[in-house]
């Protein structure tokens, strides 16, 4: 089982801490586990320029695909995403957010429908809840699953060690996303996963973005509405279905 790990930290100390709770934990599975991490800092990402290659053109068009684009393949590739990420200014740090800023191609063009994540947030003091729902948003609508979400204040005692109460919700989160993993299955996605998955998919439809077309066609996501390996009750299918008809009718009086 391979996990890859990202750190949105330019340090590795008190939300590490919490990373390595969860590595000896998922190592303690009886399984044979590898870890990859990528250290953002370690990356020197330039800034997104906000050129709109990765929409227009496709990601491999980014002036910092060289960088950003074997992270990428490493999420591909790994079972279980872990992002880590103190709050820094009542948000993410800024080496996230322009990590994050280099994948909003993935909003376009939703990917890792059958991925899990866990979401690590540690805070001295609040934004904790603000950062974990804004990774989780953006990992959902990446496609990810499910998002499994840690969020801590004062997460160390004034010795720097992790209380037993943090200890124990660390292992029992570690263990149901390892569990998560190992069992395969794929949650139905909710309104909002839908809600977005739907106006992506007509935006694709009525074709102004052709890169965007093209793999909404070629993946076969256009016919449906969410992922076809994922279930989705009647209710949703029906509700978005109206939603997507309705969506594409105006989008596409609006291109005419």
């Amino acid at each position: 089982m391979k996990f890859l790990i990202i750190n949105g930290s330019p340090r590795r100390v008190n939300t590490w801490k919490i990373i390595e709770r969860i590595k000896e934990k998922l190592n303690n599975q009886n399984e044979d586990i590898e870890f990859n991490e990528v250290n953002l800092i370690e990356e020197n990402i330039p800034f997104c320029t906000g050129c709109y290659n990765c929409f227009i053109n496709g990601e491999e068009t980014c002036p910092h695909a060289s960088i950003i684009q074997p992270i990428v393949n490493k999420m591909i590739d790994a079972d279980g995403l872990i992002i880590s990420c103190p709050v820094y200014a009542l948000n993410t740090t800024g080496l996230l957010k322009n990590f994050i800023d280099h994948l909003a191609y993935f909003y376009h063009r939703p990917y890792f429908f059958e991925k899990k994540a866990l979401v690590v947030v540690t805070t001295a003091g609040a934004g904790h809840k603000k950062v974990g729902n804004y990774i989780d948003e953006t990992l959902r609508n990446m496609g990810y699953n499910e998002r499994i979400k840690l969020c801590f204040v004062n997460s160390h005692d004034p010795s720097g060690y992790l209380p037993l109460k943090t200890k124990e919700k660390i292992d029992r989160e570690s263990l149901n996303f390892y569990n998560s993993i190992k069992s395969k299955k794929l949650f139905s996605p909710g309104i909002k996963a839908m809600f977005y998955y739907n106006l992506w998919r007509a935006v694709a439809k009525n074709a102004h973005v052709k890169r965007d077309y093209d793999y909404w066609v070629e993946n076969d996501l256009i016919n449906h509405e969410f992922y076809p390996k994922i279930k989705c009750n009647l209710f949703k299918r029906v509700l978005f279905k109206l939603f997507y008809k309705i969506l594409s009718t105006m989008m596409s009086k609006n291109t005419q």
